[in-house]
């Protein structure tokens, strides 16, 4: 009885916030009753729901390419959501999963959510297979919840895992900054990425960092893969938000993005980390990726701050650029064509 108060004052302060309408209070306040009484009873009826986070070329997309292709996730439906107004990723997952839904141009923490919530509506009208979200690197993960308590989703859906990845390659020996510091001790299982990166010394000081900064569920990530036996079978995300105020998203106020047409230009590898190397300093960018054509070869571009990796790509990537940082909206195709010479 104490449990279902917490969680019915709570969600008031959300919607109260939200809506500023005692109407939408009520109604909200009777969903999450609802949902109280639910959770206890035909879980077995509601669909398996996983929550992907990490700070921007972490790894989200590579991790949900993974999980996508174990029997436990047969079937699974992602949905995705890009800071810039096109996405990259999508072209990758749908050629794994038969339904990639995609929200982009807005961080669906900030937004009204109300796509997010048509979107696993309809989903689960479709079918009873697993749902994996896969948030912005700027995205705030208690927000995204907030979201899918107001919209009732948890009487169709039972939140399994949040998990939040780690660039290990970024982060290195200093540990998280306080804002990627929140959103990993609100998830369920932390990973860490690229590993493979650091020298011995630097991977066991990162993890023992991390362990410092109160992060009890680290796992390393392998490109995306990692023990399925370390997820566990109920998310405790729920719990944490009775007690942590969401953090204001500050990144989300300070990025900007460019998506710049790349189509009639040959680039090679070489030219690209050029580019990326002065560009990045220049216009204060946090991410770069898409596809560039070098010759009949198409290559994929990943780069943060620390590295960048070009990949072969598929034939059915946009010929696009995709740029995330303070000033990447003043990035254009002319900037781009002087970079080049």
């Amino acid at each position: 009885m104490v449990r279902k108060r917490c969680y019915t004052q709570r969600l008031t302060r959300i919607v109260c916030s939200a809506y500023s309408c005692w109407s939408s209070i009520i109604l909200t306040t009777i969903s999450l009753t609802q949902y109280m009484c639910t959770r206890k009873v035909n879980m077995n009826d509601k669909i398996a729901l996983y929550l992907v986070n990490g700070a921007l070329g972490a790894g989200k997309t590579t991790l949900v390419d993974f999980l996508v292709q174990q029997p436990e996730f047969a079937g699974a439906r992602v949905i995705e959501n890009e800071f810039a107004s096109e996405s990259v990723d999508s072209c990758r997952l749908a050629q794994r999963v038969d339904e990639v839904a995609t929200i982009a141009g807005e961080c669906i923490c900030c937004n009204s959510g109300e796509e997010l919530i048509d979107i696993l509506h309809n989903f689960a009208i479709s079918g009873r297979a697993p749902v994996i979200i896969e948030s912005t690197g700027v995205a705030n993960t208690l927000r995204v919840v907030e979201k899918l308590l107001a919209g009732d989703i948890f009487e169709q859906y039972d939140l399994k895992q949040s998990l939040y990845v780690v660039d290990g390659a970024e982060a290195r020996a200093d540990g998280l900054v306080e804002a990627l510091l929140a959103e990993a001790q609100a998830a369920d299982v932390v990973l860490v990425s690229k590993l493979d990166l650091l020298t011995e010394k630097d991977r066991q000081q990162l993890i023992e960092t991390l362990l410092q900064q109160g992060l009890t569920n680290v796992v390393n990530m392998d490109h995306g893969k990692f023990d399925l036996a370390q997820l566990g079978d109920k998310s405790q995300i729920l719990d944490y938000l009775l007690l942590h105020e969401p953090a204001e998203n500050a990144a989300e106020n300070v990025l900007n993005y460019s998506v710049v047409d790349m189509n009639e230009l040959d680039i090679n590898a070489e030219k690209i980390e050029k580019i990326w190397t002065n560009l990045r300093i220049k216009y204060a960018l946090r991410r770069m990726k898409g596809a560039v054509a070098n010759g009949d070869e198409v290559l994929h571009i990943e780069a943060t701050p620390q590295q960048i990796r070009v990949t072969r790509g598929t034939t059915d990537e946009p010929f696009n650029l995709v740029v995330i940082g303070e000033r990447a909206r003043d990035i254009t195709r002319a900037v781009i064509m002087k970079e080049l010479g």
